[in-house]
């Protein structure tokens, strides 16, 4: 009978999700931003980010990464703009505070 044969789950080779990479951006003060490690303006990191051809539907996710010395204000500021552009997650990744 088949209850004494051992089922085996099929291979499914993987699919791309057609989801490019995450965009790593970094500011920096007082208005330093980088894309990926390349220092990059604000006006191209937005072309950058509504260029439809850089995910799915037009959305790809981004890292953004401000400096510790950046007000609360300021990367509230920047989050929310980097948001409104993108139209997909942004990710907010925090400065590692030392330890004493």
């Amino acid at each position: 009978p088949d209850l004494w044969h051992v089922r085996t789950p099929r291979h499914r080779p993987m699919q791309s999700a057609g989801t490019a990479p995450p965009l790593w951006i970094v500011q920096g003060p007082p208005d330093r931003w980088f894309v990926n490690g390349e220092p990059m303006t604000r006006s191209g990191i937005a072309s950058l980010l509504r260029d439809p051809g850089q995910g799915k539907d037009g959305a790809r996710e981004v890292r953004f990464l401000p400096s510790a010395s950046l007000s609360l204000g300021d990367v509230s500021g920047s989050l929310a703009w980097l948001r409104g552009l993108n139209g997909g997650p942004v990710v907010l990744g925090l400065p590692r505070q030392e330890g004493p």
